[in-house]
């Protein structure tokens, strides 16, 4: 069955859920302990009716969850989302699950599908602030590749992620619509201008992730100012 794209893109298009999505193993995604290592899914089994009922609930137009379909492709391998969708404030928090492999070509695909929500949140929606979290340092080199999209670290909260016995910290992350509009200004007009643009401006950005440095800079920080107080131990199992 053909499906329109809700959002078309360059790489990938994002869909509109479907029964079809759950047929292809959507629940299959947050069974995988390799996909949720970093998220809060996996410690309980997930099963298609759950996410009937999910996909139910989007009917609620309390968040937007998308389907990523790679060009040229039938199914679906992953979903980015904007959800605590606060209409006042005009903020919104994104989050990407990639269910299947990416190798090759597929690379920059999980990065097209935030920059094409994202775009529909700061123009569609009138957002002013899109933020995420996650959890550091497992995920710092998505980080630094979500620095081209404007997602930039704004702090480093010590002990901030849990999973079982092991304890990591966790980074939140912020995109102003003023940054989005000067990102845009830079490309001709154009928040993700092409795969092999971004690439390059990927491959143009400090080796060092930002996050990494805000860390760092914080942690020392703090040492200074409260030497009394403990140091921050790191990712630990069983802390």
């Amino acid at each position: 069955m053909d499906r329109q794209a809700f959002i078309a893109g360059e790489l990938v298009d994002l869909l509109v859920p479907s029964e079809q999505d759950i047929e292809d193993g959507w629940a299959d995604w947050f069974n995988d302990q390799p996909t949720c290592r970093f998220l809060g899914h996996g410690a309980f089994p997930m099963f298609p009716a759950d996410q009937r009922a999910f996909l139910e609930s989007l009917r609620k137009r309390d968040r937007i969850a998308l389907m990523l379909r790679p060009k040229g492709e039938e199914k679906t391998i992953g979903t980015v989302s904007l959800s605590s969708l606060d209409l006042h404030n005009r903020t919104a928090q994104i989050a990407l699950v990639l269910g299947a492999r990416t190798p090759g070509r597929h690379s920059l695909l999980p990065l097209e599908g935030m920059a094409r929500l994202m775009e529909h949140g700061f123009e569609v929606l009138g957002l002013r602030r899109i933020w995420a979290g996650q959890a550091f340092p497992g995920l710092s080199k998505w980080s630094r590749k979500l620095e081209v999209l404007g997602l930039l670290c704004e702090g480093h909260a010590r002990g901030g992620f849990a999973r079982g016995r092991v304890v990591t910290d966790s980074i939140p992350l912020g995109c102003l619509v003023e940054d989005y509009d000067a990102l845009r200004a830079s490309r001709d007009g154009r928040f993700w201008s092409s795969a092999v643009e971004m690439q390059a401006e990927i491959d143009a950005l400090p080796k060092t992730p930002f996050a990494e440095e805000v860390a760092a800079a914080m942690e020392e920080l703090r040492r200074a100012r409260f030497p009394h107080l403990a140091q921050n131990p790191g990712p630990s199992a069983g802390r």
